[in-house]
Order: C-alpha cells, then structure tokens, then sequence
C-alpha cells in the first residue's frame, strides 16, 4: 500500500535536510567557518516538518495559496534557521494585526493605546501604524477586543522570544522545534485566522453609531445596556476614546451630544485608574495652554461627576478658585440664595478618596465651617446638603484645622454672633468619635466643655494654644 503523496514529500524533505546540513557544514569547513550553533538541530527541524500539516490544515485552501510566509517559515526551518523561521511567522503577525486595526476603527485604537497628547495627535491614518512599537500593537489590540486575553498573553510571549531569540542575540539552538510549531499554531488561531471578539465588534458600532448618527435616549438605551456586557479591559479603552473624541478640537456638536447621552454609564463602569488618566490629560491641556481641549475636559469631567479625579496639582488650583467663590458668595449680599450654585461647584470636586490637597485644605475647613455654622441670621438651606456632604468627608487632617479655626481672628469673631457658637459645638460633637488623634481629641473636648459665651476666647488661652499647637 503506497503513502499519501503529503507523507512521501514530507519524507523526502527530511532526508533532504540531513543531507542538507551534512553538505553544509563540510562547506563551511573547508571555508575554515564556523560550524557549531550555526543550524539547530537536524532532529528539532524534523519536528516541525512532521507537525505542520496538522497546523496548516486550519487555513482555507484558497488562502494558504498567498501564504508566502508559511512557505519562508517552512524552508527557514528546514534549513535549520528557526530565528529566521520565527521572524517571517511573527512579521506577517504584526501585519495582519495592523490590517485588522485599520479595518476596525483607528481613532478607538490610537485613543486607547496613546496617553501622551503630543504623541497622540500626530498619529491619525492607517499610515502611521508603524510608528506604533510592537508591544504597543499587541496591548493595544488586546485593550480593544481585537486579541482575547489568552491571545494576548501568548503573543506577547511569543514577541519577547522573538526579540530574544534574533540575528542581534543568536540564541536559536535553545529554540526547539515543538516550541517553534505551536507558536506558528498560535498565531494562525488567534491573529491570522480570526476575526476579532464580539466584544470588539460591538464597540466598533456604538463608536460608528456615536460617529455618523442623531442618538436619542432610546438609542442611548440600548448603548449603555450593551455596555454592561463588555469586558473590564474593553470598557477602561471605550472611556479614553470618548473622552479623546469629546476633548478634540474638530469634534462636532452632535456627536458630543451623543457623547454625554452614554458617558455617565461608561464612566460608572470604568475602573479608578482609568479616571485619573481623564483627569491627568486634563492638566496636561492645562499646562500647554490648550484652553479649548482644558475647558472640554472640564465639562466632560463634570458631566460625569468626575472633577474629583484630577490631578493634584489641578485640583488644588480648581478647587481654590470655588473655595474663593463660595467664600465671596457667603460674605456678601443675599448670600442664602447665592451659595447653593458655588458650594455644588465645591463639592463637584471633592477627590473619590476624599484627600483634600495640602494647599487648600485650610481654607476649605475654614469657608466649609463658616457656611455651616451661619452669620447670625441663619445657614443657607438650599446649600447645607452640600455642605453636609463635604463635611462628612472630613478626615484626620481637616479635623486639625478644624480645631485650629479658633485661633483665627475673623472666626472669633463670628462665633460671638447669635448661635454660631452652639453650630460650632455641634460639629465637635459630631467629629470627636471619629478621630484616633489625642490632641485634637483633647482640642474638641475643650471645645465641647466651654460655654457658648466663652468659645470665642478659648483660641487665645494659653493652654488651649499649647494642645492645637502640638502637632
């Protein structure tokens, strides 16, 4: 019984190869060259070659007519070269993903895998994908659903190895050959033979609905629903192309309308590193006096409920413009009804951790504090929800500048107005269970155990000024 025309070749080619390397190593020989590390191993080559009609039997024919690059990878490793073998694999690899990127959706991708701004808006076209390093091609198809997780880690295993096993770190012969025919199997499966996720495809529809179409609430609907299935990894990329698409200059007003019909959702669903990165491009805008893009990530940021999230530095400077604000509004004239709007503003930008920044920390205690104990006629009602909420975020260090306020004249002064004292109490009431220090724990006892009359003095008695100065 004669053999199948596949196993008389495969049998010729691997007498061929030893053949081959006996003919070649003699050459090199009687050139005086080197022979040892030059081809692996005749055996680890037969491997491959008795493997590979399992692996390419899951192209279809009429394709496996174009792969030029299996029949380089196959006479690579027949010649004993599997650097080269895994080079010609791994670069119609790296192609395939880019076609795949460009006939996805390119402004997802670049907003997904760009964080610098300057970076970011030089790469547009399907051109500029090769400006776009391999391991950043790799995560960024997996950020986008384009790669599963499983794909992912093992691509970006078999670049390492490839990077690790080049012409510039000759170290081949470690390679063997079942490492090298898997990793052509795991290409094939999970790039050159598949179509991206479902997940990815779903988004590369909202962004095209967001894109080209007048959303309504119904539509939205129907968006943030599906948003709800997407994977963790999908949704962090959605969230840095909306934003990146709501914060672009050229970005028109429907689709921004369309934008914040699905932006809370997102944002909702988004894990915390990804909201500090919105918040960080937002003082990167900032700080090169993009004022356009700065005031665009400021709406996107509020609409969301996300001022919280900035920057440091930037919320030190937005908040201490809102702190100056309500302070102005609740100084001067009809201050109960101008409050609300500035003390909404204030809380607005209250971080997600509640870490108020050094910088203003004092002064926010102290305009939260005066607003909340009143001047004499009363406290603003339609602000004091406000004012509640930010107070009850007050940790250890407000708590210290709380119970410095008594050594500061002007607020001495408003305790002696009507029932600004006994406001005042109640809030030391209110802190002194929370607090583990022992001095402002004695502060707010001393505070607790004086008269409404005397708490304006006890600021300047001496032994009150020892405990607040303690610390």
């Amino acid at each position: 019984m004669s053999l199948p025309p596949i196993f008389v070749a495969q049998n010729q080619v691997s007498t061929g190869v030893d053949q081959f390397t006996n003919a070649l190593t003699s050459y090199l020989n009687q050139l005086g060259l080197p022979t040892n590390n030059v081809l692996v191993p005749v055996q680890e080559r037969q491997r491959v070659i008795g493997n590979l009609p399992d692996v390419i039997g899951s192209i279809d024919l009429a394709k496996r007519t174009e792969s030029l690059y299996i029949s380089k990878f196959i006479a690579a490793c027949a010649a004993g070269l599997f650097d080269a073998a895994l080079n010609f694999i791994w670069d119609e690899t790296v192609v395939n993903l880019r076609t795949k990127v460009a006939r996805f959706d390119l402004e997802y991708f670049y907003d997904s895998v760009i964080t610098d701004t300057t970076r970011r808006s030089k790469l547009r076209g399907e051109e500029d994908l090769v400006k776009i390093e391999e391991w950043e091609l790799v995560r960024g198809c997996h950020v986008t659903g384009i790669l599963s997780d499983i794909g992912y880690r093992h691509l970006d295993y078999i670049r390492d190895m490839r990077n690790w096993a080049s012409a510039a770190h000759p170290n081949q012969n470690e390679l063997s050959g079942l490492q090298l025919v898997s990793w052509l199997e795991t290409c094939l499966r999970e790039v050159i033979a598949k179509e991206p996720e479902p997940a990815a495809i779903e988004v590369k529809r909202f962004l095209h609905s967001i894109r080209s179409q007048i959303l309504t609430e119904q539509d939205a609907q129907h968006i943030r629903a599906g948003m709800e299935r997407l994977p963790i990894d999908i949704i962090k990329s959605l969230l840095r192309a909306i934003f990146g698409m709501y914060t672009a200059d050229n970005t028109s007003i429907q689709v921004k309308a369309n934008i914040r019909l699905i932006a809370a959702k997102c944002w909702a669903l988004a894990p915390d590193d990804t909201r500090y990165e919105c918040g960080f491009r937002f003082t990167t805008f900032a700080a090169n006096g993009e004022n356009v893009r700065k005031g665009l990530a400021q709406e996107f940021l509020q609409g969301v409920g996300g001022l919280g999230y900035l920057s440091t530095d930037a919320l030190a400077v937005e908040m201490s413009a809102c702190i100056n604000a309500l302070y102005s509004a609740h100084s001067g004239f009809n201050n109960f009804h101008n409050e609300p709007p500035h003390a909404r503003n204030l809380l607005a930008y209250l971080p997600a951790n509640g870490q108020i920044p050094d910088s203003v920390r004092a002064p926010y205690v102290k305009t939260l504090t005066m607003a909340m104990i009143g001047n004499g006629y009363g406290v603003s009602d339609m602000a004091a929800s406000h004012y509640q909420a930010m107070i009850s975020r007050f940790g250890e260090e407000e708590f210290k500048e709380f119970v410095r306020l008594l050594t500061d004249r002007q607020f001495q002064a408003r305790l002696a107005l009507r029932n600004c004292s006994s406001r005042f109490k109640d809030l030391a009431t209110r802190f002194l269970p929370l607090t583990a220090n022992q001095v402002t724990h004695s502060a707010l006892s001393a505070i607790l155990g004086s008269t409404d009359q005397h708490l304006p003095n006890l600021g300047r008695e001496t032994a009150y000024l020892s405990t607040v100065t303690a610390y």
